[in-house]
């Protein structure tokens, strides 16, 4: 998995070579400099890794199911203004460069920020859950994640809204809907790929809108407006239907995202141009699934406008995937939070990572109790996002206390990855301490990541890996044979569609063979 370019996207492009404009000046979604596919070396060493997609957690923060620590990041805005981590949201889309262990976990050097639409809607249908911006139709389902408006419900036509989320031609399906005071910030945004460029009338087409560049500032020049390259505009006037007058054009080249040749990608988004399954386009880049490895479905369920996640090394203009996993965006359970309880009023109230949380409903505690859930305490809570006041809240399905001394998580005790047979290289014997007996992440049989299981048989246990076999209620995950019952439940994936080269967290219970019972299968990538 994967990471991005988090290079200033305002960056001035001025006295930059062709080369460094890709290696040094960046470029990416959202707009800071010219990209063409690879920052000018091909496939290398260095070769860098770009994961793209709507931030679906903290802790610090989780994009495609990869769990990225952000603490060194440099973090910009689409307007290429350094800004903290902590005024990223769920929801909003990013692209993160950094370096990903076989065990899920990654360590984030850039995270770039883009919106896909800023200005005001129309259309709106609140039955079929879409409307209208600036000649882009926006579809909602239930991942979309609401700010400063309770919901689809709450906007009008006329409201300003900026959009964040999947692609594809004049289609976005938004992951994130925030309301603008259009007094305070009335600046339109739109992003896209040019089409019909007319230099006599200086004008082009994004999606169904025209924009007319003859007053804009052009970066880094005019001669890079082609049909066919992906830009980023911005206007500080008032459109007139789908008719913008542009102040700023920033050309991001020929593919829509900032990665290097040779590196691993991962996006995701609707399946478009499809001729086979060895030629189709995500989120405006070609891919070779013919050898991936398919979860939630198989090859032969991908068709246009078929909603895919999709990982593997970019090379020569073609993603190769590895993997390719279906989304429904149906949002259920699919928020994770790892922080610190704050501002508790009730159960139903409280915030992790600045994040207003429910817990009051049906929800699964680990560790403790629903009474122990109190400001201070360390937490990781998973659900679905849904309606508030003011916004979305994250409606708890499952939280565990992660500040329980002796079973792992984040104490000073714990170990949660191990290399050796035991699971554990953070412990204090060869069993892996307090905090983990389970081997087998993504890699050999004993080695990976051992996650807090307990080290004696009969206990709870849990651990992460890759499946390598599955026969009937049988899997072997990380070299550890898991027996699945009727008790056992599924997250994110059901037990029909577990194939083998899926990522799963497993918990369930020890056996004195090394064998595990699963009370629980997650798919984790």
């Amino acid at each position: 998995m994967q990471q991005s370019f988090g290079i200033p996207r305002g960056l001035a492009l001025a006295g930059c070579t062709a080369t460094l404009l890709l290696a040094a000046c960046g470029g990416g979604g959202g707009g800071g400099g010219t990209n063409t596919g690879n920052s000018g070396g091909g496939a290398s060493a260095t070769a860098a890794d770009t994961t793209v997609g709507p931030i679906t957690g903290f802790g610090s923060i989780i994009v495609n199911g990869v769990r990225f620590e952000d603490n060194a990041a440099r973090v910009n805005d689409d307007s290429g203004n350094a800004i903290s981590s902590s005024d990223l949201r769920l929801g909003m889309t990013v692209e993160i460069r950094g370096s990903i262990g076989d065990d899920g976990t990654g360590t984030a050097s850039d995270i770039s920020l883009f919106s896909e639409l800023k200005g005001p809607l129309s259309n709106l249908d609140t039955t079929a859950g879409t409307f209208t911006v600036l000649g882009f139709t926006i579809v909602t389902d239930g991942a979309t994640v609401y700010d400063d408006v309770s919901g689809l419900s709450a906007l009008a036509n006329g409201d300003f809204v900026e959009v964040y989320g999947v692609r594809s031609g004049s289609v976005v399906t938004a992951s994130r809907i925030e309301k603008k005071d259009p007094t305070a910030s009335a600046d339109l945004k739109l992003r896209g790929q040019i089409s019909n460029l007319n230099t006599g009338t200086t004008t082009f087409t994004l999606g169904t809108a025209t924009v007319n560049y003859g007053s804009a500032s052009v970066l880094p020049s005019l001669a890079s407006l082609v049909d066919g390259a992906y830009v980023a505009v911005r206007s500080s006037s008032t459109p007139s239907g789908t008719s913008v007058q542009a102040s700023r054009v920033q050309v991001i080249g020929n593919v829509p995202f900032s990665f290097d040749d040779g590196g691993k990608l991962e996006i995701h988004g609707a399946v478009s141009s499809f001729t086979s399954i060895s030629s189709f386009v995500v989120s405006g880049i070609t891919v070779d699934a013919s050898n991936a490895v398919f979860l939630r479905g198989s090859a032969g369920d991908v068709t246009n406008g078929t909603l895919l996640e999709v990982e593997g090394p970019y090379s020569n203009g073609v993603l190769t995937a590895t993997k390719a996993k279906f989304e429904d965006f149906s949002g259920v359970d699919e928020f994770e939070l790892h922080g610190t309880v704050s501002n508790f009023v009730s159960l139903a109230s409280f915030q992790v990572r600045g994040v207003t949380v429910d817990a009051s409903g049906n929800v699964s505690f680990e560790r403790g109790t629903a009474a122990d859930v109190a400001n201070g305490r360390s937490v990781e809570v998973e659900g679905s996002v849904q309606s508030g006041t003011d916004g979305s809240i994250l409606v708890a399905s499952k939280l565990k206390f992660e500040d329980v001394s002796g079973n792992g998580g984040s104490d000073d005790n714990g170990g949660s990855s191990g290399s050796d047979d035991n699971g554990g290289s953070s412990g204090s014997d060869d069993n892996g301490g307090s905090s983990g007996s389970g081997s087998g992440a993504s890699g050999d049989d004993n080695s990976g990541s051992g996650s807090g299981g307990s080290s004696s048989a009969g206990g709870e246990f849990e651990f992460k890996g890759t499946v390598s076999s599955v026969s009937g209620n049988t899997l072997v995950v990380g070299g550890r044979t898991v027996t699945i019952t009727s008790s056992t439940s599924f997250r994110r994936i059901t037990q029909a569609q577990l194939v083998a080269g899926a990522f799963v967290e497993i918990k369930g219970t020890l056996q004195s063979d090394g064998s595990v019972v699963a009370d629980r299968i997650s798919l984790e990538d």
